[in-house]
C-alpha cells in the first residue's frame, strides 16, 4: 500500500530545481498577469516532466505553445504529451484542455501551487504503477483521497482515469 504525500511549495520547489536550465524571460510583449510563483518558476527550468499527466514547460516553450492557442483570456503552461494541455486563466485558475473534446477548457478550480502538488501526487501514483504494473482499489482510494486533501472535490473533476 501507498501512502500519498502532499509536498509543500517550498519542497515542490528545490525539486524542480534540481534541474535547472538557462534563465530566460517572458517576452515584454506578453501582457499576462502570471501568478508570481509561476512566472519566477518557469524561467529557472527546462521543460521538465513532473508526472506522465504534468510536463511543466519552461518559459520559452510555455511562449511557442501559446502561439498556438488564440486565447487570450488563458495561457498554455503544461501539457502531457498526448496532445492534452493545461491552462491559466487571468485569476490564477487552472483549467484543463482535452484534446479529444470540442477543445473546451474544463475549470479544475485549483491554482497553480495546487496544480504542482497535483502533478507530484501523480508522480508517486506513476511510480507505484511503474513497479507494479497495477493500481489496487485501495491504491485508488488513496490517490483520490489525497488529491480531495489538496481542494475538496478535486477527485471528482480530475480528468484522467487511475
Amino acid at each position: 500500500m501507498i501512502s500519498f504525500k502532499i509536498l509543500s511549495i517550498e519542497e515542490i520547489e528545490a525539486e524542480i530545481l534540481k534541474e535547472k536550465g538557462n534563465g530566460q524571460n517572458f517576452p515584454k510583449t506578453i501582457d499576462f498577469p502570471f501568478p508570481e510563483n509561476y512566472k519566477s518558476l518557469v524561467t529557472l527550468i527546462k521543460t521538465t516532466e513532473i508526472a506522465s499527466e504534468a510536463i511543466l514547460f519552461n518559459a520559452v516553450e510555455a511562449v511557442n505553445e501559446n502561439k498556438e492557442f488564440v486565447l487570450s483570456d488563458y495561457w498554455c503552461f503544461a501539457g502531457n504529451g498526448q496532445g492534452d494541455r493545461w491552462f491559466l486563466d487571468k485569476n490564477g485558475v487552472v483549467f484543463f484542455y482535452d484534446h479529444d473534446y470540442d477543445e473546451r477548457l474544463e475549470p479544475m478550480n485549483i491554482s497553480f501551487e495546487q496544480w504542482l502538488q497535483m502533478a507530484f501526487i501523480i508522480q508517486q501514483l506513476d511510480l507505484y504503477f511503474d513497479e507494479y504494473d497495477y493500481v489496487s482499489e485501495p491504491v485508488r482510494k488513496s490517490f483520490y483521497e489525497a488529491l480531495n486533501l489538496i481542494r475538496p472535490g478535486l477527485s471528482e473533476i480530475y480528468p484522467f482515469t487511475v
